[in-house]
């Protein structure tokens, strides 16, 4: 190997000059080769002498001291002159890693036109990480030496081609000097831009500015400076400018495109995961998350949210034609896309292309545990390759897609489906999907097999696990109950002295939601002491409008509505959906606000208000005349109403917390699966085809600006001002 002597200026700084030379000395084989220790005339007494005694002790160490300050590119000129080798010029506020010398090295004699090598930093702008283009702290999760294995085992090893070099730690090729000179002294005298200006010479030259993506330096530099040293930074700019105009261009191309974004993301993503422990989540939705208020997406949101101080959750959903994977770690999130999967259809039950992204991600990612909330544009080749890895899992069911793919049981979308004694699948699903074959009896075998490799398998009611098991009836399943986190109101309703009863409806109302026996309820009821309510949206324009017996609210958002039936003086909600739901957040939500609920017998609803004795039940076939008779009962019987609200008041909601030490219980997760060559390669990967599909994606859509008068617009953009202040500090 090529021998290359170590040149450190010095300048005070006298603990910072400690832990550099015992970095280097820790870290770095002297075998013919020298560390050039300068002293550029400190005015802390402390540094010749501790220069010395290093010089006395170790013999591959060479002191030189300056009569005079002569600034960095004086000292490390002095330096180059001296030596007769390759050189490596390295800052006296950094810290060396294992092996850096070594790994720098073979990175420079890697091709033949290598001129200067600089390798990572968590301080050197332009290659900084993990956050690109500025200074970053050392992970708080590992030691330095630790990063330094992380570093090394994310390595791309692609010779990142730079525009320039950086001066923290600089490695330069002998016959590179011979040829292009040392550093231009007479321009920028004490320092900023000399190292710029050598490396746009190599340039001149043919040579290459290379990355050394395998080595991290640690830098501690300080980004204040004085007004001297600002209007010092401005001039030798300006001399840049002046002599490369192509080229600091050229900075600020590389700035705005950033190739190295690919580095940092892995190095990000792989800092995440250092010593923590990784749960997948399968779900069908995950599309503008914090907005989207199904009761699924809710529920997973609240157990990341209630654990992601002890596990990263990683979210797998298809959207818009590929999968994204959304990884929530303890702080921050981040997205990573896969390309869309071939031959997907509803009722594909297995896909290799599928398994091959599973595989990826349970080794990429390290995953320690599968949590599965949906099966909908997913395979069940998840199980093959989580039993293949040793990976445990359980699943949620949070509706009955496993019991049919239009997963609301409503047979050609007008009556619940199980209540019936005569129907025809094959016909329910020709109107509903248009599928022509008769697949039940398959889906039946096939979610069969599924659910039996589940050690655990949870639904969020008593009604939810006896629908499925009168079909699977040789699967266990375990109730855990939602949580919510809300706190019960002081208003409880009252039917005392009333001359008018306030009836509300919540939510979306459609047919299956209710919507139709609201609108026949307020066409029957104009002569009953009844005033209704819809707080939410609906589909039938009638119900847009306010009437006698009638007031529209429209749309409400999840913690006003206690407020909004308590300042209406609501004595009763309707749940009239004719579905079974699974659980129902809304009716918690109603218990919560101080008023009984009126629901269909049918579903979680039904069977939560019959075990909590917070409401009334009525049949499902019932007509609406029944119905408003049942209305009209309830008020009558005053003695019943003050039963139910003392129900309601003494009635315990689960919350959030309780609901994620049930699973917390569950996943019981006790090893970390630490980074190797093998998952930090299938990371690499990853992350490397995910700006493929972006790139893909952005270039649909660059397509279509292109083709636009925006384009117009977009043309006139001038560089940001964020990357003129970033060429500005790499020009330094």
């Amino acid at each position: 190997m090529n021998k290359c002597d170590i040149i450190i200026p010095i300048y005070n700084a006298y603990d910072c000059v400690i832990e550099c030379i015992d970095s280097v000395i820790k870290n770095t084989t002297f075998d013919g080769n020298i560390l050039y220790l300068i002293d550029d005339k400190s005015t802390d007494n402390r540094i010749l002498p501790l220069l010395k005694k290093y010089q006395k002790k170790y013999s591959f160490i060479k002191v030189i001291e300056n009569k005079e300050n002569l600034g960095f590119v004086g000292s490390v000129n002095k330096g180059m002159k001296l030596s007769k080798h390759d050189v490596i010029l390295l800052n006296s506020d950094t810290e060396v890693t294992p092996l850096w010398l070594d790994k720098i090295i073979k990175c420079a004699y890697s091709e033949k036109m290598i001129a200067t090598v600089t390798p990572l930093s968590n301080n050197a702008t332009l290659v900084s990480v993990p956050n690109g283009l500025q200074a970053n702290e050392l992970p708080d999760n590992m030691t330095l030496n630790e990063y330094s294995n992380l570093i090394e085992l994310s390595a791309y090893n692609k010779n990142f081609q730079l525009p320039t070099a950086h001066g923290f730690c600089m490695f330069i090729k002998r016959e590179v000097l011979d040829l292009v000179g040392y550093f231009d002294e007479e321009t920028f005298g004490k320092g900023y831009g000399e190292e710029n200006d050598f490396s746009f010479r190599c340039l001149d030259y043919g040579y290459k500015n290379i990355l050394c993506d395998n080595t991290i330096i640690y830098h501690k530099e300080k980004q204040s400076f004085s007004e001297k040293r600002e209007e010092l930074i401005k001039t030798n700019l300006k001399k840049l400018h002046d002599r490369y105009p192509i080229y600091s261009r050229r900075i600020e191309l590389w700035c705005e495109n950033f190739p190295i974004k690919m580095i940092c993301e892995n190095i990000d993503y792989q800092i995440e995961l250092h010593n923590r422990k990784n749960i997948l989540i399968l779900i069908h939705d995950w599309t503008d998350v914090n907005n989207n208020v199904g009761g699924t997406t809710l529920h997973v949101l609240d157990l990341i949210n209630s654990m992601r101080n002890e596990y990263n959750f990683h979210v797998l959903a298809p959207a818009n034609g590929i999968y994204m994977l959304t990884s929530y770690f303890k702080d921050k999130e981040k997205v990573t896309k896969f390309s869309a999967v071939e031959n997907c259809n509803l009722f594909g039950y297995y896909n290799s292309e599928y398994k091959k992204m599973i595989e990826d991600i349970i080794i990429g990612f390290r995953i320690n545990f599968i949590h599965i909330h949906h099966m909908i544009g997913h395979f069940f080749d998840v199980i093959d390759v989580a039993d293949q890895y040793k990976i445990k899992r359980m699943i949620t069911l949070h509706d009955f897609y496993c019991l049919c793919p239009s997963i609301n049981m409503l047979y050609k979308m007008e009556k619940y489906c199980p209540r019936l004694e005569e129907k025809n699948c094959k016909e329910c699903l020709v109107y509903k999907t248009g599928l022509k074959n008769d697949v039940i009896p398959l889906w039946h075998r096939q979610w069969n097999e599924f659910l039996k490799k589940f050690a655990k398998i949870v639904v969020p009611s008593v009604s939810t696990k006896e629908e499925i098991n009168s079909v699977y009836s040789d699967i266990n399943i375990e109730v855990i109950e939602h949580g919510i986190n809300i706190e019960k109101t002081d208003y409880l309703s009252s039917i005392d002295d009333k001359d008018t009863y306030n009836v509300a409806f919540v939510g979306v109302m459609s047919v299956h939601k209710g919507g139709k026996i609201l609108l026949d309820l307020l066409n029957k009821s104009t002569d009953k002491k009844i005033v209704f309510h819809l707080f939410g949206t609906t589909e039938f324009e009638e119900l847009e409008h306010n009437r006698k017996n009638y007031i529209y609210h429209g749309k409400y958002k999840r913690e006003e509505l206690p407020k909004l039936l308590a300042e209406n003086n609501i004595n009763l909600v309707c749940s009239f959906s004719i579905w079974a739901e699974t659980y129902s957040y809304t009716l918690t939500e109603e218990i919560a606000s101080g008023v009984p609920v009126l629901s269909f017998d049918v579903g979680a609803v039904a069977q939560r208000l019959k075990d909590s004795k917070c409401g009334y039940i009525i049949k499902l076939d019932s007509n609406t005349d029944e119905i408003l008779k049942k209305i009209e009962d309830i008020f009558n019987d005053r003695n019943e109403y003050q039963k139910i609200i003392k129900n309601i008041k003494n009635y315990k909601i689960k919350n959030v917390k309780e609901m994620a030490d049930d699973y917390r219980e569950i996943y019981n997760i006790t090893d970390k699966i630490n980074i190797n060559e093998n998952n930090a390669n299938y990371l690499k990967t990853i992350i490397s085809e995910n700006y493929q599909v972006k790139e893909s994606v952005n270039n649909a859509e660059t397509a279509w600006i292109l083709n636009s008068l925006k384009w117009k617009f977009v043309s006139k953009i001038k560089v940001p001002n964020v990357v003129k202040k970033v060429v500005k500090k790499v020009m330094r």
